[in-house]
């Protein structure tokens, strides 16, 4: 969004707000722009992670695991999130981590060469920011921002800084995907001519929880963070926020990114010309009319034209009988011969399927390796998943999620009606609402269903030509001292 920041984004949208303000890092002047930090002695790499859930416990024992890497701090608003895994450290290494509950706490101490970030999505930005700023590299998990305006200002800090920012779409590291995307630009097996992401995964109804005060071992504002400040309840922490405008971006921000790096990685990273998405939030919970206490969709469809060539995203959270329902997390791409899946061809008709034989570059290493080893020799190690690429994947969940909030009311067979003739879009439609009968018989009729759908948006200069109101979720209103900069 090199020609747009966040006014001009809150000026041209329904939801106008006064003008943002630039937060001044407290223990920043002006950062640094170093062409390269000075790691410990014998290469020893000291990280602090932030965020002490399931995830970045996950990271801790990754990044732990290889050689002179050192875990010196760990960050979670959550002090009963915190403390295990400082003693769990501490426990593995004979070294305890100190542990802060406030993110800016360890920025000015040059022990820290750099951070991993598995908060939730709606500090991704501003905590990968300001470490770029106080001169650390930084792998950030996916989908590394909250919004597009977010995402556009990571990638100018990191040019700023000079620093390393890897985003963890970690099938940048595999053979599989390699070799998958090399036999879809190869032409082997057939002209490529489509794309499709999958992120099917069953989640239940969340029910409704109380407002009530934060818990004490909670820094609620804190925890927030860029979020508007707004009441507790039960079902925001510790992973439900996932499901909450502000502060996740639903199932296509939570696994889709992954899928749509694949494709992006075959096509090329770049945005789509236009997008149209449509979905419903729906929950098999008849006792609360099928509702819960969340807000992005349980069932979500998304149509990305690239001049010509399609993109199609399918989601469906519902549950139901595994016999005919199988969730499947996945790429395909599609020829004009056959779907690439992984390892393997399906060529069209039905035939059986080959594995595929190409030629392709193995990635040197899975890309937490690939980090570290950049860290080191980052004039001579190139990232895997530099937050350059990275950015555009993010990117089509959040020009999704956009859309879908612009959406009206329709019955799902005028959707149909409006999607066109992309037959890939309509098989995958077919498939979840043979789906939906399944779980729901004759209780629910799929056209009562509160599906919403998108215009058809066309996009240009990160920003929506024909819809004030999607650009307004392209970004957010600014929250003291919380603000992502607009000049980083």
């Amino acid at each position: 969004m090199s020609n747009m920041n966040r006014r001009s984004f809150l000026k041209n949208s329904a939801l106008t707000v006064g003008g943002a303000s630039v937060f001044a890092h407290p223990f920043i002047s002006g950062g640094t722009s170093a062409s390269g930090q000075v790691v410990g002695a014998n290469d020893r790499v000291r990280i602090a992670v932030a965020g002490a859930g399931d995830r970045g416990g996950w990271l801790i024992n990754t990044f732990r695991a290889l050689a002179n890497v050192e875990v010196v701090y760990i960050v979670d608003a959550d002090q009963r999130r915190l403390e295990p895994r400082v003693r769990a450290v501490a426990e593995a290494t004979g070294t305890a981590p100190k542990g802060v509950q406030e993110y800016r706490a360890m920025l000015d101490d040059k022990d820290v060469d750099c951070v991993i970030i598995a908060s939730p999505n709606h500090w991704h930005a501003l905590q990968t920011i300001w470490a770029c700023q106080a001169g650390k590299d930084v792998f950030v998990e996916k989908p590394g921002s909250q919004n597009l305006f977010e995402g556009r200002k990571t990638i100018e800090a990191a040019a700023k800084y000079n620093r390393l920012v890897q985003l963890g779409t970690q099938r940048r590291g595999e053979n599989t995907w390699a070799r998958c995307v090399a036999a879809a630009k190869s032409g082997k097996y057939g002209k490529f001519i489509a794309a499709k992401a999958y992120a099917n995964r069953p989640r239940g109804s969340f029910g409704f929880k109380p407002i009530e005060a934060p818990p004490t071992h909670v820094n609620w504002n804190q925890w927030l963070g860029p979020a508007p400040m707004q009441p507790y309840h039960g079902n925001f922490i510790p992973h439900m926020w996932h499901w909450h405008w502000d502060t996740g971006n639903g199932e296509i921000g939570n696994n889709g990114p992954h899928y749509f790096d694949l494709c992006l990685w075959a096509m090329g990273e770049k945005h789509p010309n236009s997008v149209i998405s449509f979905g419903c939030r729906f929950v098999n919970d008849p006792a609360n009319y099928y509702r819960d206490q969340m807000e992005t969709p349980t069932i979500q469809f998304a149509l990305y034209d690239f001049g010509g060539f399609p993109l199609i995203f399918e989601s469906c959270n519902i549950d139901g009988p595994r016999e005919k329902w199988t969730p499947h997390e996945r790429a395909d791409l599609y020829t004009e011969d056959g779907v690439i899946r992984g390892e393997w061809f399906h060529p069209n008709g039905g035939g059986e399927r080959v594995r595929i034989d190409v030629e392709f570059e193995r990635p040197a290493g899975n890309i937490w390796e690939n980090f570290i080893n950049a860290i080191r020799n980052r004039n001579s190690v190139p990232l895997h998943a530099p937050i350059t690429k990275g950015f555009y994947c993010a990117a089509l969940c959040h020009w999704a999620n956009a859309a879908y909030r612009t959406g009206y009311r329709e019955t799902l067979t005028a959707i149909r009606e409006k999607m066109g003739n992309n037959p890939i879009l309509h098989e995958s439609i077919e498939k979840v609402v043979a789906h939906l009968k399944d779980v729901f018989g004759d209780t629910v009729s799929v056209n009562d269903m509160p599906f919403r759908v998108s215009e058809k948006l066309a996009i240009e200069n990160e920003q929506f030509v024909n819809s004030r109101l999607g650009n307004s979720f392209l970004t957010r209103a600014p929250r003291e001292p919380f603000a992502v900069p607009e000049q980083v």
